[in-house]
């Protein structure tokens, strides 16, 4: 019956959600000439709405530690990708930011439209070397700009528990652009699984960890770093009683931040 009581309450999230994120993708598809700013300010308010619906809803709030260590200038966020939490919630905490994405989601009605308008860096991964050239000459672009670039070094999705090596793109735009590597680590998908309907009620952690300089640095060493702590302070930060309840074990879950 609890789990039927979440899945309504989800329900009524995702209601909530659509409409919002369906409305806010049209003004933006239509208004890709009009200034930055403007498109921002429709971004925020899909953002503090669907965090809003969240909590309302859900009851899914969330904290953030580390706030102070977030650079004045342009930087590489650098994340665990556990959840779709993460695509919405970051947005909040660096301001403006680009993504780099696949290019098949700028073809996704409304929400490719989207991404496009935000100027988002969009990557044939087929074309090998060419994506790496064109990632660290739009990264650049982009950050002399002011803007700050979003990467899931993971490339996709990984389920609260496993593991999947982290690729090396985002060091390499670090190594030649110069900007600093700032590593972010949440136990998100432990409240909005993936692929799971329903969020579990409670509190994500987000955790800040301090910028990585590339001076010095060669890529394998920039990846390497933010990997291991991201890893370890994932399983510092992980909610045993959520994990119980998906079934994930707790044990497994601190051996994988110990070993790395």
């Amino acid at each position: 019956m609890y789990k039927l009581w979440l899945g309504f309450r989800s329900i009524l999230f995702w209601v909530a959600f659509m409409v919002v994120m369906l409305s806010v993708a049209l003004v933006l598809s239509l208004s890709i000439w009009s200034p930055l700013g403007w498109r921002i300010a429709w971004i925020k308010l899909w953002i503090n709405s669907s965090l809003f619906f969240l909590r309302v809803f859900c009851g899914l709030r969330y904290e953030v530690e580390g706030r102070q260590n977030i650079p004045e200038h342009g930087f590489i966020v650098m994340s665990k990708h556990s959840s779709t939490w993460e695509t919405i919630a970051l947005q909040k905490f660096f301001d403006p930011m680009v993504w780099v994405v696949k290019r098949e989601l700028t073809r996704i009605p409304f929400f490719g439209w989207g991404l496009i308008a935000m100027n988002a860096i969009a990557l044939d991964r087929s074309s090998g070397r060419q994506a790496i050239k064109q990632l660290v000459s739009e990264s650049k672009k982009r950050m002399d700009e002011g803007r700050i670039l979003m990467l899931f070094p993971e490339g996709t999705r990984v389920m609260s528990g496993e593991k999947k090596p982290f690729k090396i793109g985002g060091a390499i735009v670090s190594k030649k652009t110069g900007y600093a590597v700032l590593p972010v680590a949440h136990n998100a998908g432990e409240f909005w699984p993936r692929h799971s309907w329903i969020k579990w009620p409670g509190k994500i952690r987000v955790v800040i960890g301090e910028p990585i300089n590339p001076e010095g640095k060669k890529a394998e060493q920039i990846i390497a770093k933010v990997e291991d702590w991201i890893t370890i302070t994932c399983s510092r930060i992980s909610d045993h009683q959520q994990l119980a309840r998906l079934g994930i074990s707790v044990q497994a879950a601190d051996e994988e931040g110990q070993a790395d």
